[in-house]
């Protein structure tokens, strides 16, 4: 049986997990070697990180039938033309994908997973106990990941190549017996396309732990789209790092939907390194009750000409907090490089929190940078236009608040998967008309 794993011990007994071995032993005791991220670190006060330094990391061996079943019940249906790629609890099931994996997707351990772009080397320490660690303190829990994750999901396309991939992790056992390690390695080859949707999911009502890492990397003129969508369950806790790093002229597109998960917290080191590469970064973040969706995103402009567009929509209600920090970063060499954010909280709850905020380092005087950040709540006048029209209230606040994220939801390019984020967000939104209406 595995000993259940917590993150500050000195872990002398990670041998005794499965494929451990001096090396992951290694790699941990650096992570952890500063301590686990928290409240102190300035990146990280507005995330929810009780607990954390108590929770059992250890991974589960195998699927359990249960967790199988409820993995199965969970999966939405499957996307056309995409090959379904399924983990339950951090380990591929052969159950649930569909049979062989693709031509350029394969199974390996997460250890082999090569080092996160650009760090340390090129990685600010947010603060003073960051920089006194191997690992900054962004990393540690990716390095953690890479330490315990059972298996890794690697995504190889070739050059000129194309791919349309969907990958599902569900998230089905208790946290009390073992954690999820969610590993992903994504690279591009020069010319390269990808469609890639990755979906993490909670199955039944379990209060899980998940910890993703998910890295990129896209080659000279390649193209990637790739949606993320956090849909985890009402008692989980959720944890993920997201590194990206782009070739000469490479074009990037990520959407991301947060909705689910008591506790969730993403961050992403996005480095544009190649020449006039760039990015086009989406995000909704959705927050009820007492949930707390928080997201640190650095990006990184290192190539010359270099362009990121960077939209954030989040609602909070209840007394939820929905919490988003941009940090644009141009360096030296990036003349010719621009930058736009727009970030905008809507706060639905008289007891909801909102944290918005952009951040702007520049050190070159050839650049384009702007900047917009608001939180606000329903307007009232357009409220009392609705309702003045016959609308009762939830219906009208239901489709404010739609108009509100809908300038997002509305870039997912794929039919059908907007068709099923359309179909969660009105449900999360407490809609009482048909998705179609509130479009």
């Amino acid at each position: 049986m595995t000993t259940a794993l917590h993150a500050p011990r000195r872990l002398d007994e990670l041998a005794t997990l499965p494929g451990g071995s001096p090396g992951r032993a290694a790699l941990l005791q650096s992570a952890l070697a500063a301590g686990l991220p928290s409240a102190r670190d300035e990146n990280w006060k507005y995330a929810n990180l009780r607990a954390l330094d108590r929770q059992v990391f250890s991974p589960l061996e195998a699927i359990t039938e249960a967790a199988l079943a409820a993995a199965r019940a969970a999966l939405p249906e499957p996307l056309e033309g995409f090959a379904r790629v399924v983990f339950v609890d951090g380990l591929y099931s052969t159950d649930l994908s569909d049979g062989a994996l693709p031509a350029a997707v394969a199974l390996v351990p997460a250890i082999s997973l090569p080092g996160v772009p650009g760090t340390p080397a090129t990685a600010q320490p947010a603060t003073p106990r960051a920089a006194s660690g191997g690992v900054p303190v962004e990393l540690r829990l990716s390095q953690i990941n890479a330490a315990l994750a059972p298996q890794g999901l690697r995504i190889a396309v070739p050059a000129g190549g194309s791919a349309a991939i969907e990958v599902v992790f569900v998230a089905a056992t208790d946290s009390t017996i073992a954690a999820s390690h969610p590993a992903l390695q994504v690279e591009l080859a020069d010319g390269a396309t990808l469609d890639l949707v990755e979906r993490h999911l909670g199955a039944g009502d379990a209060a899980t732990f998940s910890n993703a890492d998910v890295r990129v990397r896209a080659a000279r003129g390649s193209h990637l789209h790739h949606h993320r969508l956090q849909q985890l369950g009402p008692r989980s806790r959720h944890f993920e790092t997201l590194t990206l790093e782009t070739g000469d002229g490479a074009e990037c597109q990520i959407l991301t939907v947060a909705s689910g998960a008591l506790s969730a917290r993403s961050t992403a080191l996005l480095r544009l390194a190649g020449p006039d590469s760039s990015l086009d970064w989406s995000a909704v973040s959705l927050a009820d009750r007492t949930q707390v969706n928080d997201a640190f995103v650095r990006i990184e402009h290192v190539g010359r000409g270099a362009r990121t567009r960077q939209r954030f929509r989040g609602i909070a209600a209840g007394r939820s907090r929905v919490a988003f920090n941009g940090h644009m970063v141009v360096r030296e060499g990036a003349a010719g490089a621009s930058s736009v954010q727009s970030l905008k909280a809507l706060l639905a709850g008289s007891e909801a929190e909102a944290d918005v905020r952009p951040q702007l380092e520049i050190y070159v005087d050839e650049v384009q940078a702007s900047h917009g950040a608001t939180v606000g709540k329903l307007d009232e006048q357009s409220l009392f236009y609705l309702l003045s029209r016959g609308i009762e209230r939830p219906t009208a606040e239901a489709l404010l608040k739609w108009a509100f994220v809908a300038d997002v939801v509305a870039r997912i390019r794929i039919p059908e998967l907007r068709r099923q984020t359309e179909a969660l967000l009105a449900a999360q939104l407490r809609a009482v008309v048909d998705v179609g209406d509130l479009r």
